[in-house]
């Protein structure tokens, strides 16, 4: 650990892990970031709707006040927590590298990329335990007798009739949308585009949603030091939700991640080891907001 008077931050480097985003990392598009001021404060959970969908009365009379209507909610408190990683840069490495700088930027990206990798799995990890996982009565790659759009719409009646919107965004894991891609059901709603081809985009106007995500990420399952395993992080998930597209904490939606410091990288100096030592951070907080915006079906395959 360098000494704290030698640690500065890079502004050149801040803005590459800013910026740096793995495409295969998509938890980000179910609960999305809503930057905070405060590393702890409260956020409203949703989980009432009678307030909100009952019509009051509106008339004023002359010289009175006008009717306070309010959604009931609860609150509940995040509470940042900082998440670091730190690599080196040896000497005799910078000096055997073709551009130095490319080697910074390669190992903030490194290190950038496992902390996001670290976000996706704690997404993915409070969407299982909040949601309850509906399975399919036929799993969706037994083609003959599957019935993947049914399922879907039932998972989307089941949202609107709790909150009166439609669920704009299909997460499916990679496995699941694979096998959805050649399920007979799909390629005949498909088979009059000019594409032929099942895109994310077709199935969003498949299962009329607004966007369908692919999940893609993997990780390594095996503890450090054992023989790697490694395995798709959104398993057989399929998850239908409601994502606000103006994200604030007083607006509901699947859930949020407040943050209240961005990826922020720091470097310094450590003689005793000749080399650069460079740490990639982010403060933030994973929180359900309104369970009812989501529907997970699971395992949608075998």
């Amino acid at each position: 650990m360098p000494e704290l008077e030698n640690v500065h931050i890079d502004k050149v480097l801040t803005n590459i892990s800013v910026q740096y985003r793995n495409a295969d990392y998509v938890g980000t598009q179910l609960m999305p970031i809503v930057p905070v001021k405060k590393e702890s404060d409260k956020y409203y959970i949703y989980n009432s709707k009678a307030d909100r969908f009952r019509i009051p009365k509106t008339l004023r009379a002359p010289k009175t006040e006008s009717r306070t209507v309010d959604w009931k909610v609860t609150t509940g408190t995040y509470s940042c927590e900082e998440h670091a990683l730190n690599d080196l840069i040896d000497d005799r490495e910078r000096a055997n590298a073709d551009k130095p700088l490319n080697l910074e930027v390669d190992t903030v990206e490194f290190l950038t990329d496992i902390l996001q990798l670290g976000l996706e799995m704690r997404i993915k990890t409070i969407l299982e335990s909040s949601l309850s996982a509906n399975a399919p009565s036929v799993k969706w790659d037994t083609y003959d007798t599957s019935d993947p759009i049914s399922d879907i719409e039932a998972g989307k009646d089941a949202i609107h009739s709790v909150i009166f919107k439609e669920p704009n965004v299909l997460l499916l894991a990679k496995p699941v949308y694979d096998k959805l891609k050649h399920h007979p059901d799909i390629l005949d709603r498909i088979k009059y585009v000019q594409k032929g081809v099942v895109t994310p985009e077709l199935m969003a106007g498949v299962f009329e949603v607004e966007e369908v995500i692919v999940g893609k990420a993997g990780y390594n399952t095996a503890k450090e030091g054992k023989t790697a395993n490694y395995s798709y992080l959104w398993g057989k998930n399929a998850i239908l939700a409601y994502v606000e597209p103006r994200p604030g904490i007083k607006k509901f939606s699947l859930g949020y991640v407040f943050q209240s410091q961005k990826f922020k990288t720091r470097r310094a100096r450590i003689e005793v080891k000749h080399s650069d030592w460079f740490e990639v951070s982010s403060i933030q907080d994973e929180r359900m907001v309104a369970v009812a915006c989501g529907y997970r079906i699971s395992p949608a395959i075998t």
